[in-house]
């Protein structure tokens, strides 16, 4: 992303990649009816966020979202069994979370940061705190569609 460096990218695994992993595979874990099994979603984070390393490639913008997108497919079908298409239809709703909340609270971040876009992606620390409003909406998805599943006794096992 924007030229990033091994020790950019190396900083931003565990300040924006790690935890983005985390809400993600949670997030997508719920939606498809799963328990949140901590060892399963660890297994998913970890996988996608030595994946997120793709950044350093030098690819076409936007091809590493793609990179990205298959890759947390195919963990998630690995350790889950759960259908493909579930999958991705899960991840498709956890980006139109992130968009949405990107889309509403990137702008005023920016006038209270006095930063610009550039300047925030660029740097990892900074990258990171600007994650946090669509992180903490991916959790509170997470956590609630995990409180209905169990509530309803929709929870499918594998």
């Amino acid at each position: 992303m924007f030229g990033e460096t091994l020790p950019q990218a190396l900083l931003a695994l565990p300040v924006q990649d790690l935890p983005e992993s985390i809400v993600m595979a949670m997030a997508v874990f719920a939606l498809l009816g799963l328990p949140l099994e901590w060892k399963k979603i660890a297994a998913v984070a970890l996988l996608q966020t030595v994946t997120n390393l793709v950044r350093l490639l030098p690819i076409a913008f936007g091809m590493h979202t793609v990179i990205l997108t298959i890759s947390l497919a195919a963990y998630t079908r690995l350790v889950t069994g759960a259908r493909l298409s579930r999958v991705f239809l899960a991840i498709i709703i956890c980006f139109i979370v992130i968009f949405t909340v990107e889309l509403i609270s990137v702008k005023p971040l920016m006038a209270i940061s006095n930063l610009s876009y550039e300047q925030a992606v660029k740097n990892p620390l900074l990258r990171g705190l600007f994650s946090l409003p669509y992180e903490v909406a991916l959790l509170m998805l997470a956590l609630v569609k995990n409180y209905f599943n169990q509530r309803n006794g929709k929870q499918a096992s594998r």
